[in-house]
């Protein structure tokens, strides 16, 4: 049973269903309403400014890019392959990895090569660089901050490298940490589930590593210091307030996925082309199940999309759309093999598409109401 709604171009209202799960309504964006001149390597994300011009970092291509739908590209900083550490580096960066809107007119850099942030404005000038602190690890980087002056970061260093080969995992969560950009004190303002763990084998070694597909928990910030947990173990969003208060949001079912063979060929496949190497057996223990959801990312309006996990083969994203009491505000599905990168006033929703000549154009759709 199918009905469409009048949407025009900007999406169709499907109710769909499968076997003994309720049918919902689901929000289709299929029509872009602006596509973003010129093609990328790999979006790492995108950030909307507010007079809609947009920037973005391409992760493959090493650039920091402002760009507007009018035509203009602008290429942001310097691109250098050799930065030392401690070396100020003005205006340059090494590997562009992700975007962040702070406070006002300021724009950050996280660079993942370099391991720093640096701080610009809207109009592309360098500004500062953001002191290091090795706050949870100098190579885990805070990718989240609010408009208050804090940064944010998972501490997994209890269960990353260093392991002896028999060794069990001793902890079951990790901290979310919380702390003030120019300080060297943390606060841990939440924990997250780590994934289950069991023996890979690596040649003749067994070490105790990840299972894939075991479901783990996601976090965000909004930028009043509010911060969403998705819970991988039950399909619930809990949020903390920026006082300190936490609301628990209620599960909700969704489909479960068996993990198939061909979910396994295609994660050794990628881990190869990634410099796995080949010439010795390697062997990743998997889940029987894949998780309720496998990426998430902070709306506006203190809105959380999760994308639901989904079969083999299935190349078409389906998110839930959940609000601060964490329920769910609506489904929203995007066309095959479009990532989700970003958002912007009055409904807009940043994607990047892949071209036939394996680039990506960045397209922007638009929410209805």
């Amino acid at each position: 049973m199918k009905w469409i709604g009048g949407f025009g171009m900007a999406g169709v209202l499907v109710l769909v269903g499968c076997s003994g799960h309720p049918k919902e309504v689901r929000l289709v964006l299929d029509q872009p309403e602006a596509v973003l001149p010129g093609s990328f390597a790999q979006v790492s994300n995108v950030i909307e400014f507010r007079d809609g011009r947009l920037a973005l970092a391409d992760v493959r291509d090493r650039r920091f890019l402002f760009a507007s739908f009018a035509g203009r590209i602008d290429t942001i900083g310097i691109h250098t392959d050799t930065l030392w550490p401690g070396d100020p580096a003005p205006g340059k960066h090494k590997l562009p990895g992700q975007v962040l809107h702070f406070r006002g007119d300021t724009v950050a850099l996280v660079d993942f090569a370099a391991q720093r942030t640096t701080i610009w404005n809207e109009e592309g000038k360098f500004l500062a660089v953001l002191p290091t602190r090795p706050l949870g690890g100098t190579t885990n980087q805070a990718l989240a901050y609010d408009t208050m002056g804090y940064a944010y970061k998972a501490d997994y260093r209890a269960v990353m490298g260093g392991l002896e080969p028999g060794r069990s995992i001793a902890v079951d969560s990790a901290p979310v940490l919380r702390y003030a950009r120019e300080d060297t004190v943390a606060d841990t303002v939440a924990r997250l589930r780590l994934p289950q763990f069991g023996d890979g084998k690596f040649g003749e070694e067994i070490k105790k590593v990840a299972v894939i597909f075991s479901p783990n928990d996601l976090f965000g910030v909004m930028p009043d210091g509010s911060l969403w947990v998705a819970r991988a173990s039950t399909n619930s969003l809990d949020w903390r307030s920026p006082s300190g208060t936490w609301t628990r949001g209620e599960s909700f079912p969704y489909p479960k996925v068996r993990v198939t063979q061909a979910d396994k060929d295609r994660f050794m496949d990628a881990a190869h082309r990634n410099g796995l190497p080949s010439a010795i057996d390697i062997q990743y223990p998997f889940a029987d199940y894949k998780p309720p959801f496998l990426l998430g990312l902070s709306g506006r309006d203190h809105q959380v999309w999760l994308q639901r996990a989904r079969p083999a083969g299935d190349s078409v994203p389906v998110y839930d759309v959940l609000g601060q009491d964490g329920r769910r505000l609506r489904v929203v599905q995007l066309p095959a093999g479009v990532m989700l990168e970003g958002f912007g006033k009055d409904g807009a929703v940043y994607a990047a598409i892949r071209n036939g000549d394996g680039r990506q154009k960045v397209v922007r759709f638009r929410l209805p109401g």
